[in-house]
C-alpha cells in the first residue's frame, strides 16, 4: 500500500486558518480615529478698555474661555458697571498681560482715559492729564517692565524725550489766539508730523501725545477760537478728509469743544496737516 500523502490538505487547512485569523483579527492602525491637531497661536491676544466717566466698556480677542472669564471677572471687581465682550479664539497666544491686570486696573479711574493691551505693548489713549499720564505710566512700569508703552503714555516720565514740536507748544502762553496760535500750532506740526496707520485714517500711537498738548493750547485761547483742520495731503482725497476728522477727534477727545473746529482736504500728496483761522 503506498503512503497517503496529507501535503496538499495540511496546505489548503493552513490557508483557511490564516484567511480566518485575519478577518477576525480587527486592523487598529486603519480604525484609530485621526488626531486634530491643535491650532497654532499666530497673533498677541488683545484687551481696549475706555473709562466712559465710570462706567468701562471693554473688548479684545484671547486665546481661551477660560481667559475670557478670569478678564470679565477682574473687570467686574475693579469697576461694577462694565459692558462689552471679549472674542475667544484658538490662534490668539497666552495674554503676559492677564496676571497683572487686577492692579493695574485699580489706578485706572481717569474719566475717558482708554488703555489697550496687545502681546507686550500697551497704549494709552483718550484723555488723561499730564498728572494721569505719570501715575498709569509709573504703575503699567511696575507692573510690567519692559514693555512699550505708546500713544499717551510718550512724553513723560523721567527718561522722557522732548521732540521739536512739544517744544514749541510749551512756549505758547495761555491765552494766546488769532494769528500767533496757529503760527505755533502749524510749527509744531511741520517738525513733527502727525502720523497714521499705513494707508489709513487711524492717527498712529506716536502722534496721540502731540494733539493731547495742542488740545491744551488750543483750550487755553480763550472760547472765541475756531479752527479748520486741513489734513495731511494724500493721492485719495477722501482719505486726507478722513484724516482731518481724526485729527479733530483727538482734539475733542481731549476737551477742545466742537464748535471751534472744522474740517477740509489738503490737495496734492505729502503736505503736512495744516491749521487755519476762521
Amino acid at each position: 500500500m503506498k503512503p497517503v500523502r496529507l501535503f496538499p490538505v495540511l496546505l489548503v487547512a493552513s490557508v483557511v486558518a490564516t484567511t480566518a485569523c485575519n478577518r477576525e483579527t480587527p486592523n487598529t492602525q486603519a480604525s484609530s480615529p485621526a488626531t486634530a491637531a491643535e491650532p497654532v497661536a499666530q497673533f498677541d491676544a488683545t484687551l481696549n478698555l475706555v473709562n466712559n466717566n465710570g462706567t468701562v466698556r471693554y473688548d479684545g480677542v484671547v486665546g481661551s474661555d477660560a481667559a475670557r472669564q478670569s478678564i470679565e471677572a477682574a473687570l467686574r471687581r475693579a469697576f461694577g458697571r462694565v459692558s462689552g465682550e471679549l472674542k475667544v479664539d484658538r490662534g490668539a497666544r497666552p495674554a503676559p498681560w492677564q496676571d497683572a491686570l487686577p492692579k493695574f486696573l485699580e489706578s485706572l479711574t481717569q474719566p475717558n482715559a482708554a488703555v489697550s493691551f496687545e502681546g507686550r505693548r500697551i497704549e494709552l489713549h483718550g484723555h488723561a492729564s499730564d498728572a494721569d499720564r505719570k501715575t498709569l505710566l509709573a504703575r503699567a512700569e511696575l507692573l510690567y517692565p519692559g514693555y512699550a508703552y505708546t500713544g499717551l503714555f510718550q512724553g513723560v516720565g523721567d527718561g522722557a524725550q522732548v521732540d521739536a514740536a512739544s517744544a514749541v507748544l510749551a512756549e505758547v502762553k495761555p491765552g494766546t489766539s488769532g494769528a500767533p496760535l496757529v503760527k505755533a500750532l502749524n510749527e509744531a506740526v511741520t517738525q513733527t508730523p502727525i502720523r497714521f496707520e499705513p494707508g489709513s485714517a487711524r492717527v498712529a500711537p506716536d502722534s496721540l501725545a502731540l494733539l493731547s498738548k495742542a488740545a491744551q493750547v488750543i483750550q487755553a485761547s480763550g472760547d472765541g477760537t475756531r479752527l479748520q483742520i486741513a489734513g495731511p495731503a494724500a493721492d485719495d482725497p477722501s482719505l486726507a478728509q478722513q484724516r482731518a476728522e481724526a485729527i479733530k477727534v483727538q482734539l475733542i477727545v481731549n476737551g477742545v469743544s466742537p464748535a471751534a473746529l472744522e474740517t477740509t482736504a489738503q490737495a496734492g500728496s505729502g503736505e503736512a496737516a495744516a491749521f487755519r483761522l476762521l
